[in-house]
């Protein structure tokens, strides 16, 4: 209990040193803030920027039919391809390995050993 005194002390001028710093550091940084808005802005060109000619999607030569077939049929093969390409992609069949790593066999072998 005698040390009770020396312990508020110590928590309150901890306290009130991170709060003085807190408060110096919010100071500094509406000082920046003040120094960076008081600059002024650059002066924008007197001559007009010319606009910039609208992108034009489909190629020379195609038009909206033809390129939405095109896009149709692309989408088509995609959907398709996808189908037939994730069994190509495997170097087995799914559930062809009883245990598909290491790790899986012997966390299923550490389960199926009674808990002694």
């Amino acid at each position: 209990m005698e040390n009770l005194p020396w312990g508020v002390y110590l928590t309150l001028a901890g306290m009130g040193t991170v709060l003085a710093l807190l408060v110096i550091l919010m100071l500094v940084l509406m000082a920046v803030g003040r120094l960076d808005r008081s600059r002024t802005p650059p002066a924008r060109p007197a001559t007009p920027v010319p606009e910039p000619e609208p992108v034009v999607l489909a190629p020379d030569g195609l038009t909206d039919e033809e390129v939405a077939a095109i896009t149709i049929a692309v989408l088509t093969h995609v959907r398709v391809r996808r189908g037939q390409a994730a069994p190509a992609m495997r170097e087995v069949q799914p559930g062809s390995q009883l245990f598909a790593s290491r790790w899986v066999a012997a966390g299923r072998a550490n389960q199926k050993r009674p808990w002694k």
